[in-house]
């Protein structure tokens, strides 16, 4: 018996919704994240197809768990393109309201300059965000990520209690950890740093190499998953993981891609790599 809900994110299956579904109840996963699908971000998404997502997941028996906006990805100093950030948290809390999620992902900001000179400026932006999520219990789950000023658990924990809202909650993804500038080992430390704020986790792998990380499949990698579940066993999580393959059989996602995922060049290639990513996930004994 499985010890976690599971799901993936749409994007790193395809564009389709029915080849996604299809994919969902093949491995019977549990839920779908939407970062973006019929090649749109989720925050573009029409309201007429989000009724047509949401009517086919709950056919299916699937739940939307989560939307992975790309929220405050954007310049900490520029008033435009902050403006439109805002723009984006108000349109994506109004998908979460017709899909069903309880769950809204942002970051901290591109970093361009020392994590202690923009902390407290960046834990005001996600807290006023957060202040609108919660006008409809929504919460905001902040996602460390190797362009962003928080690059790691340690800096995403100290923004989370810099930012003091009960519903700003850490996105833990290990496997960032493995293109963390800073080193941050995914697991036990980078888990030790934000164990208690934990709502959400997404599970990639990687390995580092000469030229840089490359991802592979679920457990193949640096990041100690075997450890990793059995705390999370241990210590009683009962949210979802969701996987983000993040890598391709026949092709490699370039820097930019990466950075900013989204759309057909990146869903290209995806389905081959998400069966075999959650094929050696589903082998390791806590998915029986």
């Amino acid at each position: 018996m499985r010890k976690f809900k599971l799901g993936i994110i749409t994007d790193e299956v395809s564009q389709n919704l029915d080849e996604v579904i299809a994919f969902a109840l093949k491995y019977k996963l549990d839920a779908l994240e939407i970062r973006s699908i019929m090649d749109k971000p989720v925050h573009l998404l029409s309201d007429e197809q989000i009724v047509h997502i949401r009517k086919q997941a709950e056919a299916a028996g699937l739940s939307i768990c989560a939307l992975s906006s790309p929220i405050f990805k954007c310049d900490l100093d520029n008033s435009e393109e902050l403006q439109q950030h805002y723009e984006i948290v108000l349109r994506t809390t109004a998908v979460a309201k017709l899909l069903g999620a309880t769950m809204i992902r942002g970051f901290s900001f591109w970093a361009k300059d020392t994590f202690e000179s923009q902390k407290h400026a960046i834990a005001g932006h996600i807290r006023r965000a957060a202040d609108i999520l919660a006008q409809d219990g929504l919460t905001f789950v902040l996602e460390f990520d190797p362009s962003v000023y928080a690059s790691n658990a340690r800096t995403s924990a100290e923004l989370i209690k810099l930012a003091a809202a009960d519903n700003v909650r850490a996105l833990y993804d290990p496997g960032n950890d493995i293109w963390d500038p800073e080193g941050e080992i995914p697991y036990p430390d980078g888990y030790e740093h934000v164990r208690g704020h934990i709502a959400h986790i997404h599970l990639k792998d990687a390995v580092r190499t000469d030229d840089g990380p490359v991802g592979v499949a679920i457990g193949r990698g640096e990041v100690d998953y075997e450890g990793l579940f059995q705390r999370l066993v241990d210590d009683g999580y009962d949210g979802y993981l969701i996987v983000e393959t993040h890598y391709r059989l026949a092709s490699q996602l370039t820097e930019e891609q990466l950075k900013r995922p989204s759309g057909s060049g990146f869903s290209d290639g995806g389905l081959e790599a998400s069966e075999e990513c959650i094929e050696a996930l589903l082998s390791m004994k806590y998915f029986h």
